[in-house]
């Protein structure tokens, strides 16, 4: 979800196209195959020839067809009854368009959990297809794994799969009879079964694997050598299998996801301990013994590990609650319920994991992602804010702990925006969704330690693949630019909006950028104090947070009493934020200091020609970074039409970086621009001063390129 065109294109290209053509000139292979449903709504659409190619293969009994989750979930962490319509909206589309009905599922990225298996019984799910590493770790040995096993939760059965490690890495990375020689396994236990199921990016998108597979003919020498093993040999679907054998046992599956999901799910320091143990096992005798029971963390780890996840799943479930309040509403006529419609196919798309996570694969860096999971929780919300059957309208300003992290948020939601405000961190804003234009404007990420940073530094470029082919996408180490180690810098806080920075008058631009202005973390990043919520009949709302702080300044210490009024107005297609930050002291101070007041904004593209600063009529790409002396200061996406106006008083200067992390994906580390962090700064010199106030408001708008944005002015 959220994917450029161009690179699901790519990979039908490479991958998708090229392994049903070889299928299709070989029909005695036999075989299951899983497609999510956003990627069949895309086939559909741009490429039909596909369609009628898998229907052939279908018809012919060579191709089995899986369901799973529609906007492929991670099932665990979503609400059974989201998972329930996840898998049912798959089926209902393999049902329409290929007259079939899917008995297995694919789960999404093997994430298991025990609890799964009843609401995919309830699905009509027969079987899945899991890592062997899920049943080892159940104390199965090796050899136990060439069949199928059954589960229960609550009586309700489910048969498993084990997926074998050792046909994960031959296919296609070594030559056919390399995996010709792990199935001969099986000859000593006759109707056995020897799965493998992985990714079909593996056969043409990851790097190096299309000239292998492809070009040099991999695929078609593998698909003769099973034709030509057909003497020992059959290929099945997983279901032809599963409807003539009877499950090898019982067994109860710990939750698990496949070895490397496990490792990134991890806190860095850990993954990278965990990371030491594995090799350090390799090299002992009884290693592979000991290796099946070292496992690394849960999934829902990354909910923990990276509080931005966290923050749109604890959206996710928000609206999803009140859409199911909805739900237990009947409509009374048609057109309440369509926007109640629509609102689930929102949230149903919200729930596609990729950006949730992070580790070689997932998402959770690239902003494009994120941007997409947010852009449909906003449409759903305000789908259900203008329904009115959408249960109990929110209230306008309401305190809870949110986010269950033990420190309760103050939540502002109104028809034109929703905002989530941070006492607890700083008394900063979090969210800044603007519904007229379907955008969060922070959508930012924390610079923080990750696992792999040290191969970054050590300025690694490539590992050499093996000569047989091309490396496992786990055993290849690349760098899309050189020097990118000189990027690595780790932020104190979360990239979070109106944060409030003190500190020396002597700080340059260039501190911020490097993170040292030396301010005091007390008020930047602690605990503020709330005052009751106020809020008018109008949709205006406004809170007040204090903190009391012992302030240092060179070899000047004083208490300082520190008080943050944020204040929303909305209007009929615009929104005001104020932030107005009074400091007071009891005695005077003869060291000059500044104030800051911080902005985080995510406008997604920092050299694109339509998203940039405007100040003092000079146009800036959001890439700048440096110092901007105005009064205002305007952020203008024209791709999003919308733009935010800043204003501040008395001047300010505007300290602006962008925030760039050093992550990992399939092509190698990459520098990821995570949005621009804009600094207003008042400095006081001596003589001494005993309260200092500054207010720094911004108006978000629509953008109307008939309006000629240096005439704008702040209402």
């Amino acid at each position: 979800m959220g994917n450029f065109d161009h690179v699901i294109e790519e990979a039908y290209q490479k991958s998708y196209a090229p392994f049903l053509r070889a299928l299709l000139l070989h029909p005695r292979i036999r075989l299951s195959l899983h497609y999510s449903g956003i990627l069949l709504e895309w086939i559909e659409k741009r490429h039909p020839e596909f369609f009628a190619q898998l229907r052939q293969l279908t018809e012919r009994g060579q191709a089995e067809l899986l369901g799973g989750g529609y906007y492929e979930p991670i099932l665990p962490a979503i609400p059974d009854a989201d998972k329930l319509d996840q898998l049912r909206t798959l089926s209902d589309y393999l049902r329409e368009h290929f007259g079939v009905a899917p008995r297995g599922a694919w789960v999404a990225e093997r994430v298991w959990e025990p609890g799964l298996a009843r609401p995919l019984a309830e699905a009509g799910v027969e079987y899945v297809v899991l890592d062997d590493n899920h049943f080892l770790a159940a104390g199965l040995e090796p050899p136990q794994l060439q069949g199928v096993y059954i589960t229960e939760e609550q009586g309700a059965p489910l048969r498993l799969v084990p997926s074998l490690k050792a046909l994960r890495y031959t296919i296609p990375f070594q030559e056919p009879e390399k995996t010709l020689q792990i199935l001969r396994e099986g000859l000593s236990r006759p109707g056995s079964l020897l799965a493998m199921g992985d990714d079909c990016e593996k056969f043409g998108v990851w790097p190096g694997t299309y000239e292998h597979v492809h070009t040099k003919g991999w695929l078609e020498r593998f698909l003769k050598a099973l034709e030509d093993a057909s003497d020992w040999l059959e290929t099945t679907t997983v279901s032809g299998y599963v409807a003539s054998h009877v499950p090898l046992g019982r067994i109860y599956l710990p939750a698990a996801s496949y070895p490397e999901m496990m490792e990134w799910a991890l806190p860095a320091g850990a993954s990278a301990e965990l990371k030491k143990c594995l090799e350090e096992s390799e090299r002992t005798g009884s290693g592979e013994r000991c290796r099946r029971f070292l496992r690394g963390g849960l999934w829902r780890n990354f909910l923990s590990k990276y509080p931005e996840s966290n923050q749109m799943h604890k959206l996710l479930l928000a609206f999803s609650r009140r859409w199911q309040e909805a739900n237990h509403k009947t409509p009374t006529d048609a057109a309440a319920a369509g926007p109640l419609r629509e609102a689930r196919a929102h949230l149903l798309a919200a729930e596609c994991n990729d950006a949730y996570w992070h580790g070689v694969f997932g998402g959770l860096y690239a902003p494009h992602l994120r941007t997409a999971v947010l852009r449909h929780l906003i449409q759903a919300e305000a789908l259900l804010d203008k329904t009115a059957i959408g249960g109990r309208q929110p209230e306008a300003v309401r305190q809870e702990d949110f986010d269950v992290d033990g420190y309760a948020e103050i939540l502002v939601e109104q028809p034109a925006f929703g905002a989530i405000v941070r006492p607890a961190d700083g008394g900063t804003v979090s969210s800044l969704r603007f519904k007229p234009r379907d955008v969060e404007l922070i959508n930012s990420l924390m610079r923080r330690p990750e696992a792999y940073h040290g191969l970054v530094r050590h300025r690694v470029t490539t590992k050499e693949a093996p000569h047989e082919g091309p490396a496992s996408i786990h055993d290849m180490v690349l760098s899309k630019e050189a020097n990118l180690d000189a990027l690595l810098r780790y932020d104190r806080y979360a990239r979070h909006a109106f944060r409030t920075y003190v500190f020396p008058a002597s700080k340059q631009w260039k501190d911020f950028e490097n993170l040292c202005l030396e301010e005091d973390t007390a008020l930047a990043g602690g605990i503020w104090r709330a005052a009751p919520i106020s809020q008018s009949r109008t949709r205006d709302a406004a809170l007040d947070m204090e903190n009391q702080v012992l302030l240092r300044i060179h070899d000047c210490e004083m208490q300082v009493a520190a008080r943050k009024l944020l204040t929303f107005k909305a209007s009929e297609d615009s929104w005001q934020l104020e932030c107005r930050s009074t400091l007071s002291t009891d005695r005077s101070c003869p060291t000059g200091l500044a104030l800051g007041l911080e902005l985080v904004i995510n406008l997604l593209a920092p050299d694109a020609h339509d998203r940039y600063f405007l100040a003092n009529e000079v146009r800036r790409p959001l890439e700048f970074r440096g110092e901007i002396e105005a009064r205002n200061l305007l952020l203008v996406d024209e791709w999003q039409r919308v733009k935010i106006l800043l204003d501040a008083r008395p001047q300010p200067r505007w300290w602006i970086v962008p925030i760039e992390t050093i992550s990992q994906s399939e092509l190698g580390f990459e520098r990821v621009y995570q949005g621009s962090a804009i600094l207003a700064v008042w400095k006081v010199e001596p003589p001494s001063w005993r309260t200092l106030t500054c207010t720094l408001r911004a108006e978000i708008a629509p953008w109307n390129p008939a309006v000629p944005q240096e005439s704008l002015t702040l209402s």
